[in-house]
């Protein structure tokens, strides 16, 4: 990724939220046939994993999965997105964004889409993001759009991971078996507050993989140095 492709999927995101659609459209279909359809995923990428930094949970229990379809599905709503298995693939995008360098089903999943399918989820998934954590924070979208800065580098909370049983009881995690029509769900117990990227470095920590770390600050250094960059 390149600084102008970071700013170009800034600028066509600041169109859409003016409702310039066709100026933005002409923008992105500039920017692919400059920089690559690559470049401007990895740059509505950065912008997805910068966003994820500002949805944000209290100390306590996470349930995993259910943030997962939570938010996946506030993304489906925001964009409008009416492809089959457009559920599924917002799933694996956030996992995939928010677990930079870790191997992962989502990771394998993402990587096997084509450039262009994977483009079109990226601007579906930054479009809800910004709608997501623009009625989060109470502000419009055009304010957070202008706030949105490169990813920082990975911080991981304080905290662990478990299994709560989750079931038409609600969770029950000392269970020492599994309930009848309970699912095992992955839940974080976190001891301060925390973002959805955070909760993923803490998998990277935890796993011990330095990879994950260093991805996400060469992701955040690519953002504004391109000259260190490449497509």
């Amino acid at each position: 990724m390149n600084r102008q492709s970071w700013d170009d999927a800034l600028e066509y995101v600041r169109r859409l939220g003016t409702h310039e659609l066709e100026r933005a459209t002409d923008l992105l279909d500039a920017a692919i046939d400059r920089d690559g359809i690559g470049a401007l995923g990895d740059a509505f990428g950065a912008i997805c994993t910068s966003l994820m930094d500002r949805v944000l949970f209290p100390a306590g229990t996470v349930d995993i999965h259910a943030v997962l379809d939570t938010i996946a599905l506030r993304i489906i709503d925001t964009s409008h997105d009416a492809q089959p298995g457009a559920l599924d693939r917002q799933r694996s995008l956030l996992v995939f964004l928010g677990s930079v360098g870790l191997q992962c089903a989502a990771r394998d999943d993402v990587a096997s889409w084509d450039a262009t399918d994977r483009l079109h989820d990226l601007i579906a998934c930054t479009i809800g993001l910004l709608v997501a954590v623009a009625e989060d924070e109470g502000a419009e979208v055009a304010d957070i759009v202008a706030g949105i800065e490169p990813p920082r580098p990975q911080r991981a909370p304080e905290g662990t991971f478990a299994l709560a049983w989750r079931g038409p009881n609600g969770a029950e995690p000392f269970a020492s078996a599994v309930p009848r029509g309970y699912t095992a769900h992955i839940t974080f117990l976190g001891s301060e507050p925390c973002s959805l990227r955070a909760i993923f470095g803490r998998v990277a920590m935890l796993r011990g993989d330095k990879r994950a770390a260093a991805d996400t600050e060469a992701l955040s250094v690519s953002a504004v140095n391109p000259e260190g960059a490449g497509d």
